[in-house]
């Protein structure tokens, strides 16, 4: 993103304006493989810090070099931004969001976690956006559900082209009664299942959603304050039953029913998001939940059609490629705070589960 860019340019003036070599160069620099480039915008991208056009630069001073690779680095620990539930609207566990208020900011273009779940839905326009690393598409139509604590944002687009809006709510505020535990595992499952992540609306479901949604703004702005939660959560509750027939049709009916297993599988996300960065072993889990081996097994093969380990391992990938691609923390200090003991052990577990070193995958483009 050109922020990034910019911020560099800002920072590198004094010296260039210092250095009678750079006084007539416009472009901000990255260094990369031994050597320095000019960064083209025209290709520039956030996150992934693909450089299809670059120019290497020669006769640069040590110290000069040195200065830049740090001012790269300090912005690039500022790249993953955190929001909380306090941030939604008007400080309530639910918020909608217009496209104009979207874009009164950078934050849908910034790497960024949420403690809340958000759901984006696409009027028009098309392009690219990571979730937990993984690139995908999308077009006029497109729902987005992402869970809370996913790592996510939008590529740059044409934003006079494209329309997006956005509902936000903390998990326990559709959490009512125990018919909730459906629309509630529907959320929770999307992050795990990447068909059921991304939704595509036909043609007969639009007008109802959009009628919703233009419930929920005017509930949001105009109803009495002692009414807004119950009017908001009715809709929302609509809407996410909307999002699940559909995601039904659209997987073939992949998406398991609920039954009776529905509270452990939530229990065991539950565990899992709260220990996964000490508690690494199986039997851990289980114990907790008061179940064997064989059930926790079956469990996750239903939920997540793996084993149980692998969802633990899986989880805690995740955080090291969030750690390594958001901070500067050293890879050892990743390793200690993950519980790993030894660095050596977690840079192994790294390089047999993703097939790169912490290192190579952190300076990778």
């Amino acid at each position: 993103m050109r922020h990034l860019a910019h911020s560099l340019k800002r920072s590198t003036r004094p010296f260039l304006n210092a250095c009678p070599a750079f006084a007539k160069v416009k472009k901000p620099f990255v260094y990369a493989q031994g050597k320095l480039y000019a960064v083209h915008y025209d290709t520039f991208s956030i996150h992934t810090m693909h450089y299809a056009k670059l120019r290497k630069l020669s006769h640069i001073s040590e110290i000069f070099l040195l200065y830049l690779i740090d001012k790269y680095n300090t912005v690039q620990d500022q790249k993953i931004k955190y929001f909380v539930s306090t941030e939604l609207g008007k400080r309530l566990p639910f918020a909608i969001t217009t496209y104009k208020e979207l874009l009164g900011s950078d934050d849908i273009f910034t790497p960024s976690l949420r403690d809340f779940h958000v759901i984006f839905w696409v009027k028009k326009g098309k392009g690219s956006f990571y979730v937990d690393f993984e690139k995908y598409e999308f077009s006029e139509g497109t729902i987005i559900l992402l869970s809370k604590d996913q790592l996510n944002y939008f590529l740059p687009f044409d934003t006079k082209q494209t329309e997006i809006i956005s509902i936000g709510f903390m998990p326990e505020f559709i959490y009512k009664n125990d018919n909730d535990l459906d629309h509630l595992f529907k959320f929770n499952a999307s992050a795990h299942q990447k068909d059921a992540q991304i939704i595509k609306l036909p043609k007969e479901s639009i007008q109802k959603l959009e009628g919703l949604c233009n419930d929920m703004q005017d509930i949001s702005t105009n109803w009495n304050k002692s009414y807004v939660a119950k009017g908001f959560y009715h809709c929302l509750c609509l809407f996410l039953i909307q999002c699940e027939m559909i995601q039904e049709k659209q997987n073939d009916n992949s998406v398991q029913s609920i039954d009776k297993s529905i509270s452990d599988f939530l229990a065991f996300n539950e565990l899992l998001e709260q220990y996964y960065k000490t508690e690494y072993k199986v039997e851990f889990y289980a114990n907790k939940l008061n179940m064997n081996l064989k059930t926790l097994a079956k469990l996750t093969k239903i939920h997540y059609k793996t084993t149980p380990k692998s969802v633990i391992d899986e989880r805690r990938i995740l955080e090291i490629k969030r750690q390594l691609q958001g901070t500067s923390k050293p890879s050892k200090t990743i390793a200690y705070e993950l519980n790993f003991g030894e660095p050596t052990n977690m840079f192994k577990f790294f390089k047999k589960h993703v097939g790169l070193t912490p290192k190579e995958f952190r300076t990778k483009k």
